[in-house]
């Protein structure tokens, strides 16, 4: 049985920054104020509980580390500076960056990452990869704010869809 598809507003998007970068980009809307997504996001225990490969010190110039797995279309282990740290509205650990946005008692979360193009893989597969993973993960965060995550959630089929701005369309 094939998965459903993510409604397009869930998708996320490709874009470019104005030195060339290229990111992906999603913006959700949760039911939990800000406070609460904060803590999911920044909780050392609440955060394993839907990401259990990343820790990162709580300060901008800390260290954050990634540990994605050994079967992960992209580098296995990331790891990098602390950029940003400003609760409870923004957290960026190299360029993944997570920034909250109070609306009345939710939250508008905007995630982005910048895409690291890798020797012998098309622009299209990474863009499918990663937002493909960070949909996943963002669906995972979701699901601990209401409940316990099902850490087995797939990665959606990012070939099979149209993603606004990603490079290549479908593959």
């Amino acid at each position: 049985m094939t998965a459903k598809p993510p409604p397009p507003e869930r998708l996320g998007a490709v874009g470019r920054h104005d030195d060339g970068s290229t990111f992906v980009r999603f913006e959700r809307e949760l039911a939990f104020p800000v406070d609460t997504v904060w803590r999911a996001i920044t909780d050392p225990d609440l955060l394993a509980s839907w990401f259990p490969g990343f820790a990162f010190e709580a300060e901008r110039g800390g260290r954050y580390t990634i540990h994605f797995g050994g079967d992960c279309a992209g580098p296995a282990d990331v790891e990098g500076p602390v950029v940003a740290y400003d609760p409870p509205n923004v957290l960026q650990c190299g360029t993944i960056r997570w920034e909250l946005e109070a609306a009345d008692a939710s939250c508008r979360l905007t995630f982005s990452d910048v895409l690291q193009f890798q020797d012998g893989r098309s622009a299209t597969e990474i863009a499918n990869a990663v937002l493909g993973g960070w949909h996943r993960y963002l669906d995972l965060l979701e699901q601990s704010l209401s409940d316990t995550p099902d850490l087995d959630t797939p990665e959606p089929d990012y070939s099979r869809l149209d993603v606004p701005g990603r490079p290549g369309g479908r593959t």
